[in-house]
């Protein structure tokens, strides 16, 4: 977004301002540094890896690398919080309880979580003070959560986290002097992650599920939804894009400071409902998650994504429009049916027109016969007229013409050509033309609801074979069979 250069080792002013007021405490003798002296184990189990992301992230800052190798980067360093014994093994589930993880999967729920989180806060870093205010609020998620459980170095770090973050979103905010970089958003990501995983250990069932989710809401809904938008659209996973939800606000004309108090708003919502969850009880939980999938869902909706807006279609024409797509796909094959024994032009059409009743097409119109045989066109036009008086063809240049309109459609042609799209098919059977039919659709109407293939290709074989079959037979004069029983009862 920017023009100019600016400084991008934020992290760096993030990390030292936290060691340094962290650094000051075994300086001080009171009740709470006398509580934390024993917490040094827990405390070097979120440091030690948190450096080690600060590392990795300052490296590709200053020499720069590639998104593979920062989440294989990321994930040995959380298996590091894990092996210092950081870990999630036990999930609380609603209205099932406590639920112990083996080894194995309380390894791959670790190592997902804090990957996940790390990179989340890195994804939405393409904005002024947006990763560093949204940060900010998931850090007073964490505090309030901890002192609620009273987990005094829960307590202590977001504190710390908290001030860290203030005083460096004065800089980062729009008009930016410096941004976090990879440095500053992969450390406070695995920070909040690590401390999430810590400080929700043997927590009720509201806060070690709900609550973490929550409290980072905003980065998880931007990272799914671009993992799930690059999946549907067949890109690299891992592939930067400019369709993030930032970009699609600032798409709409918005200022960068107006999208970053917008989604400022957003991750304090999402932090209130997270504060709420431990004091509503399992009552209402279920509810809760349902109100905020409704929002996050509408939300999303209206930001026009390209496939959100296409799986909205797909799940309509799969729930809401399937039994009148099956139905009217039946009616082809019905009519191809009725094709297969069509012994005449009249009985021919009628089929076809019998079909286009579904209300599908506004209008259709086919020529029929083979070009520059109009003597054997017409024999099979006079011998369908004989039969049906009151069919509605016609010859024209030598060729059986037909049309039919859907009732209340407009006729004139003229207007046709503006309000309809329309597609031909060719009548061809072993290299031989016998004539077209084209299909009228108004663009102003609703969705086809007929699989276009079953047109072009059963339903127009079978109707190329009816022709071809009728003209054969009217290929020999009518007086040829007589005069050849004749020849034969004379001889």
């Amino acid at each position: 977004m920017h023009r100019l250069a600016i400084p991008r080792l934020g992290g760096l002013a993030l990390y030292f301002s936290c060691l340094t007021a962290l650094s000051v405490l075994p300086l001080l003798d009171n009740l709470l540094t006398q509580t934390l002296s024993g917490l040094r184990s827990e405390f070097l189990m979120i440091f030690v890896p948190a450096t080690l992301v600060l590392m990795l992230g300052a490296y590709d800052d200053l020499r720069g690398t590639n998104a593979i190798v920062k989440f294989a980067g990321v994930g040995m360093i959380a298996t590091v919080f894990y092996a210092l014994g950081g870990r999630i093994d036990a999930l609380s589930i609603p209205l099932f309880g406590p639920v112990e993880l083996p080894p194995l999967i309380s390894f791959l729920f670790t190592i997902v979580w804090l990957v996940g989180i790390t990179n989340a806060f890195n994804l939405i870093d393409g904005l002024d003070g947006l990763a560093s205010g949204a940060a900010l609020f998931s850090s007073l998620v964490i505090l309030g959560v901890s002192i609620s459980q009273e987990r005094p170095l829960m307590i202590v770090i977001a504190l710390v986290l908290c001030g860290a973050i203030a005083g460096f979103l004065r800089y980062n905010f729009n008009p930016a002097s410096i941004f976090l970089g990879d440095s500053g958003a992969l450390f406070i990501g695995f920070l909040l992650a690590a401390m999430s995983v810590l400080g929700t250990q043997k927590a009720s069932t509201a806060v070690a599920i709900f609550v973490p989710i929550l409290a980072f809401g905003f980065p998880v809904v931007d990272t799914a939804m671009a993992m799930a938008r690059r999946f549907v659209s067949g890109k690299p996973v891992f592939e930067g894009d400019n369709e993030h939800i930032h970009h699609m606000l600032l798409a709409r004309g918005w200022s960068q400071r107006r999208v970053a108090l917008v989604l400022y708003g957003v991750c304090a919502a999402f932090g209130l409902v997270a504060l709420m969850f431990p004091a509503t009880g399992s009552k209402l939980t279920g509810f809760m998650l349902f109100v905020i999938s409704v929002a996050v869902i509408i939300a999303v909706g209206h930001l026009r994504y390209h496939e959100v807006e296409e799986i909205r279609a797909g799940v309509k024409r799969t729930v809401g429009d399937r039994r009148l797509r099956v139905a009217n796909n039946i009616r082809v094959r019905r009519t191809a049916l009725a094709l297969s024994k069509a012994s005449d032009l009249h009985e021919m059409f009628e089929a076809l027109r019998h079909m286009l009743d579904f209300g599908e097409f506004t209008f259709a119109n086919a020529q029929v016969g083979q070009a520059g045989r109009a003597e054997i066109n017409e024999r099979a036009y006079q011998a369908s007229l004989r039969r049906h008086p009151k069919q509605e063809l016609e010859l024209r240049n030598g060729r059986v013409f037909w049309s039919w309109s859907k009732e209340g459609s407009e006729p004139d042609e003229r207007f046709r050509s503006r309000a309809e799209w329309s597609f031909r098919l060719p009548l061809v059977k072993d290299g031989v033309e016998w004539g077209w039919l084209n299909f009228y659709h108004s663009l102003d109407g609703e969705a086809l609801l007929v699989d276009t293939n079953y047109l072009s290709d059963l339903f127009r074989r079978e109707f190329t074979e009816a022709a071809a079959r009728i003209f054969a037979v009217h290929e020999v004069p009518e007086a040829a069979p007589a005069m050849v029983m004749h020849m034969a009862a004379k001889g």
